[in-house]
């Protein structure tokens, strides 16, 4: 499951990153055919705003081509004893992969939260093995297997 799980997650990045690219692809041509037909200062500020728009975009296309690299690095090929950068934590109340924040996602009709391990809760995690517990937000988790 471990393996599925982080190919959907690369799937799920990779989708992100291509839907980052179409828009920015779609506000250049916006630019371009905005510059060929107006002039004056209408056309400077929508200019402005389309030039800040393509740099928003950069910037979260930036993100999303990391977190697939984060993603690309994860080994599976050791299995884990204490909760680290690509463990499945499986705990008395639900499902964590940590890697990078994805969120709540579905695989094999399992619900599993795909966390960083700089998050909150992944920093509670970060090397506790199966029996130990921990709190998040008032809130125990025991952890039962560590994968």
């Amino acid at each position: 499951m471990k393996k599925r799980l982080l190919n959907h997650c690369i799937q799920i990045a990779h989708s992100k990153a291509s839907a980052l690219e179409s828009e920015l692809d779609a506000t250049r041509e916006s630019t371009t055919s905005e510059s060929k037909s107006t002039a004056g200062d209408k056309h400077e500020t929508g200019r402005a705003m389309m030039h800040l728009e393509q740099e928003k975009l950069h910037k979260q296309l930036a993100e999303a081509q990391t977190i697939v690299a984060e993603l690309e690095m994860i080994k599976l090929d050791q299995p884990c004893q204490t909760v680290q950068k690509g463990a499945l934590v499986q705990t008395n109340r639900t499902t964590f992969f940590v890697a990078v924040g994805l969120g709540k996602i579905s695989v094999d009709g399992k619900d599993v939260f795909v966390i960083s391990s700089q998050s909150p809760i992944g920093k509670q995690m970060l090397g506790k093995s199966s029996g130990e517990s921990f709190n998040m937000n008032g809130t125990e988790y025991v952890i039962t297997s560590v994968e």
